[in-house]
């Protein structure tokens, strides 16, 4: 899959064992920064040419230091540790050299699932089928938008809900399927907590965020390039930050993955 906006967009160039040189997030910009989907793609990327893994990508910590930009971007890979099943791996990136003063940093974590009896998840919400969801209509705003076909199955952007809960429809505008790099960046497509509190526009910005994964390559392979429910909402919304709960669940209602972050607005 090299074809694909995504995959295209996070083309990464070797430089050393450990440094990587990438174009920016262009093709995917928000308003003031490339799309934090992204970045975290493209330090998964990083990742796996530097260091390749075996196991499952099993989570993700980053925090967002400044905005991503435009072009020129430098990423470094470090090894934490290496253990029997689990490593522990930073990506880091940087404008130019200066890795002195990064602007992303995240660290990933693979691990094979274990085959244990307990299975337990949340319900799956009371929302819109594909079909009758209505599609979220184009915008000559933020490029990363038009990378996805996004569906309203629950919320209402830019309205004043009693509770900041939303879920669309998603899947990729090209057609490409799932896999842990497009599961990364389609997790942080929910809108800003704030558009479902206030009619008014009050943008936000991620600063810490985390992913963990509860499904396999085959789990997300069976998904093809259907839609996925991501499910979002919010426990705090105060003083200029807020919080981010994100579930993303198959189109067969099973949870794959689960996100949570800190944002300012």
């Amino acid at each position: 899959m090299t074809d694909f906006p995504l995959d295209l967009a996070t083309q990464i160039t070797s430089i050393s064992d450990t440094r990587l040189k990438a174009e920016g997030g262009e093709a995917y910009w928000n308003f003031q920064s490339a799309f934090g989907g992204w970045a975290l793609a493209l330090g998964y990327s990083a990742v796996e040419q530097a260091r390749p893994q075996e196991a499952m990508l099993a989570s993700v910590t980053a925090n967002f230091l400044k905005p991503l930009p435009h072009e020129g971007l430098m990423v470094d890979v470090r090894q934490l540790r290496q253990g029997r099943r689990t490593s522990f791996l930073r990506a880091e990136m940087a404008k130019g050299d200066a890795f002195d003063e990064p602007i992303f940093a995240a660290d990933y974590v693979f691990s094979d699932m274990k085959d244990k009896a307990l299975d337990y998840a949340c319900e799956f919400p009371e929302v819109l089928v594909p079909e009758d969801a209505p599609r979220l209509p184009e915008t000559p705003g933020p490029k990363f938008l038009s990378r996805y076909e996004q569906r309203v199955a629950l919320g209402k952007p830019f309205s004043a809900q009693e509770r900041p809960h939303s879920a669309f429809w998603v899947r990729d505008a090209a057609g490409r399927p799932w896999d842990e790099k497009a599961l990364l960046a389609v997790s942080d497509t929910p809108m800003p907590r704030t558009f479902f509190l206030d009619p008014t526009p009050r943008f936000g910005a991620t600063v810490t965020y985390d992913l963990q994964v509860f499904c396999t390559r085959a789990d997300l392979a069976e998904q093809g390039s259907d839609f996925l429910l991501i499910e979002a909402t919010s426990d705090r919304v105060y003083s200029g930050r807020f919080s981010a709960t994100t579930r993303i669940w198959s189109a067969s209602r099973k949870l794959l993955a689960i996100s949570n972050q800190l944002a300012f607005y």
